[in-house]
């Protein structure tokens, strides 16, 4: 059971078809960016100076930022694991094996056979007419539509990893600022806070609502935006904790200690799923490079998955956008190059006194 749900959470439907990918805009910033205004009403607008865009389409710009990069193009393939990287893959995969695919699937989650329709993602076609369809609970969306829930964690952290696997689940839209060793977000909670800070910390602004405890935040997150109780393998008990833990030991602290970096004025958007390992390696470099990012998380069965679709004619994640580019990215290698290459920096080569 446990081979086929890996084979399952890692498996892609990718659809041919080519089209230009349009830069896609997370929905709690779609409405100010179309007036450029901040009423009050919406958190304030990230988007509001962005220049006109480029005539160019999304493909021709990340081309172009790549080829200046030194950085070669991918298309996007379905199971392809960069070889250099295999290590890292079979161990960011541990995670998901000790914690028996939590937040791999969306609450509600079921499956079903429909008549075919190669405009919408599916698992797999049937033959001619039929297909295998995905679906879960629907998505309590928020009252105040104010912006995404903004959470302060960092990826080392089993506490973390719980609450990630809870906002995935949940398919939710969350802003991560990450608190690695050496973060100003890390910093910025223990100056607000003090003593007390501990992480994660989470902040809804359609709420109100501001807490510590990885426990309290999970229940706060299916009380407000579930259908359901918090489920097992979620629940405040140390065997939880303690299995989130060895998962992630696999990993030698990885997303625990930032690095030297510059990160970009506007958050990147990633879609991804908690039960991903390609995902994880972004996530953690994400992390350590200090770059906040909305993650819209698409676990199996969530609806994001197909508005990824319908955005870029395929069903693939990790996926990366980078507003302060222009940029849009498949494939984990090509993502993780990109991200050190763009907003890392490199260490001189000689120490001085």
């Amino acid at each position: 059971f446990l081979i086929s749900t890996v084979l399952l959470t890692l498996s892609t439907n990718v659809i041919g078809r080519k089209q230009s990918h349009p830069s896609h805009i997370p929905t709690a910033f779609a409405a100010q960016r179309s007036t450029g205004k901040d009423d009050g009403s919406f958190f304030k607008n990230p988007f509001a100076s962005t220049p006109p865009e480029s005539e160019l389409t999304t493909e021709e710009t990340t081309k172009m930022i790549l080829d200046s990069l030194g950085i070669e193009a991918m298309e996007p393939r379905a199971f392809y694991t960069d070889p250099d990287r295999m290590v890292d893959v079979a161990t960011a995969l541990m995670p998901f094996i000790f914690r028996f695919g939590s937040g791999s699937f969306t609450e509600g989650y079921s499956l079903s056979v429909e008549p075919r329709d190669d405009t919408k993602y599916s698992v797999k076609k049937l033959g001619n007419d039929k297909q295998i369809v995905e679906t879960g609970a629907k998505v309590t969306p928020p009252r105040f539509n104010r912006g995404p829930i903004i959470i302060y964690e960092f990826e080392g952290c089993p506490f973390c990893r719980k609450v990630r696997e809870a906002v995935s689940m949940l398919s939710l839209e969350v802003e991560f600022r990450p608190c690695p060793q050496g973060s100003p977000y890390r910093k910025e909670i223990k100056e607000k806070y003090g003593d007390r800070a501990t992480f994660p910390f989470m902040s809804d602004p359609n709420t109100g609502v501001e807490m510590f405890e990885s426990n309290d935040v999970i229940e706060y997150l299916f009380r407000t935006y579930g259908v359901g109780a918090v489920p097992p393998l979620l629940q405040n008990n140390i065997l939880n904790t303690l299995m989130a833990g060895l998962g992630l030991a696999f990993r030698w602290g990885k997303g625990s200690q930032g690095k030297s970096s510059n990160p970009p004025e506007l958050p990147l958007i990633l879609w991804t799923g908690e039960g991903s390992p390609y995902g994880k390696l972004v996530k953690e470099e994400l992390c350590e490079l200090k770059i906040r990012h909305v993650q819209i998380s698409c676990p199996r069965g969530s609806p994001q998955r197909d508005r990824l679709f319908e955005e870029t004619g395929r069903f693939q994640i990790p996926y990366l956008e980078d507003p302060n580019n222009g940029v849009a990215l498949f494939e984990s290698s090509v993502i993780l190059e990109y991200l050190e290459r763009m907003y890392g920096l490199k260490k001189p080569s000689i120490e001085y006194m």
